[in-house]
């Protein structure tokens, strides 16, 4: 279908300003534009072999995605947001990678297609994670407040009309902490022949992305950023005496040319929500105080009794209580060890907080104490991240108590 001309006598080659197309359609009718290019796909089997598929752009391709995902400071268990997914190659890598995926995209064929990739050429191994395709209407993203731990956005956002609506969705289902990244043209992108060409024959939206402007509106929707990879153009090779100048400590000038017109025509970039904030899906950052009462206990076996602890998050991450497959979970933990402190029982006991503890907060109560075999015996009382590892490990101090077990 042809894009809508302002004169009805438009000239073939006359260049098709973006702009225009914003005022001229509507959201839905490039919703409709963009389904109906993956509907005309000659070959969809191409599409599902992306990246390796296409001969030409695969390497950078995949250097874009591994320099996205490097800075992106993700976990396994994680909820990942593929915003224009397309036909979900790039969410078949993450769910690969042990993370959950929501892939939304205006196009229902391209979303279909994707359901195809996951379901009918399968991986070595199946992660302990999810996968779902999720319809946009191009207003409103099919996701709940606060249930995204990171945003990717591949070569999308320049093809999204109503970028400041978009933002905000963002805003809204990304929770605090977390990062959104893009790889996205900059420049001037619409000019170019190819551009051109998808806007004439698909009516393909082929923005141009002003990034001061992009950054009033996310600083508006309460960003922070942005912040860019640094990277060079595709194809800069140094030769041996370049080589050499970089050993020395000396940056080449044919190296400050080529990240400069990346720069200039690429964009690797991150905006952020709030400060940045590792949670317990990573050891990094994990420290509690823990204290606990009584320090010693008479028991019968298989006796349930109740001790009292105070614990704080001091450390710089947020404590999770509930994620996929346990991973990063917080449990108050008791091992079981002899009185030589060799350990007879690792998984004693497990007590899950009520609720996310974020750095600074705290947590009072009661939680339940029981041992299966008698004797006399060290508990030791531990944090642990499900998956991750113990706090004991990353710095903190567990507490021992004794306790004497009777048949």
């Amino acid at each position: 279908m042809e894009p809508r001309s302002s004169s009805s006598s438009c000239v073939e080659h006359e260049l098709i300003d973006p702009k225009r197309l914003i005022e001229e359609l509507s959201v839905e009718e490039f919703n409709q534009f963009s389904d109906d290019y993956y509907k005309k796909l000659p070959s969809p089997e191409s599409q599902l072999g992306k990246p390796f598929s296409m001969e030409m752009h695969a390497p950078q391709l995949l250097i874009r995605l591994g320099l996205m995902l490097e800075s992106l400071r993700l976990a396994p268990g994680m909820k990942v947001l593929d915003f224009g997914a397309g036909t979900c190659w790039i969410s078949k890598a993450l769910w690969q990678m042990g993370y959950s995926v929501i892939a939304t995209d205006v196009s229902e064929e391209a979303l279909a297609l994707g359901r195809r990739l996951f379901e009918d050429y399968p991986i070595p191994n199946k992660p302990p994670c999810t996968w779902e395709t999720r319809l946009f209407d191009g207003k409103r993203l099919p996701v709940e407040d606060g249930e995204i731990d990171r945003i990717i956005c591949f070569d999308a956002f320049h093809h999204v009309p109503n970028q400041e609506i978009a933002i905000k969705e963002f805003c809204r289902v990304l929770r605090n902490g977390g990062t959104i990244a893009f790889n996205e043209p900059l420049g001037p992108h619409s000019a170019t022949p190819e551009s051109q060409s998808e806007m004439r024959e698909f009516s393909v939206l082929e923005n141009d992305l002003d990034m001061e402007a992009l950054k009033t509106l996310f600083h508006a929707a309460g960003f922070d950023g942005p912040t860019f990879k640094v990277a060079a153009s595709p194809g800069y090779m140094l030769n041996h005496d370049e080589w050499l100048q970089c050993k020395a400590g000396e940056a080449p000038p044919s190296m400050m040319k080529a990240i400069m017109q990346f720069q200039q025509n690429n964009g690797i970039f991150y905006f952020q929500k709030g400060a940045i904030l590792n949670d317990s899906r990573q050891s990094e950052g994990l420290k509690h105080d823990l204290q606990c009462e009584p320090k010693r206990l008479e028991l019968k076996v298989g006796e349930i009794r109740d001790i009292h602890i105070d614990v704080g998050n001091i450390g710089e991450s947020r404590w999770l209580n509930e994620n996929e497959a346990t991973f990063g979970i917080i449990n108050v933990a008791s091992r079981l060890l002899d009185f030589e402190s060799r350990e007879l029982l690792k998984d004693n006991t497990r007590f899950r907080f009520p609720t996310e503890m974020e750095p600074g907060d705290r947590f009072e109560g009661d939680i339940p104490i029981f041992v299966d075999r008698p004797g006399r015996y060290w508990l030791k009382l531990d944090l642990v991240a499900e998956l991750v590892c113990w706090f004991e490990s990353v710095g903190s101090e567990p507490i021992l108590i004794e306790v004497n077990v009777t048949p």
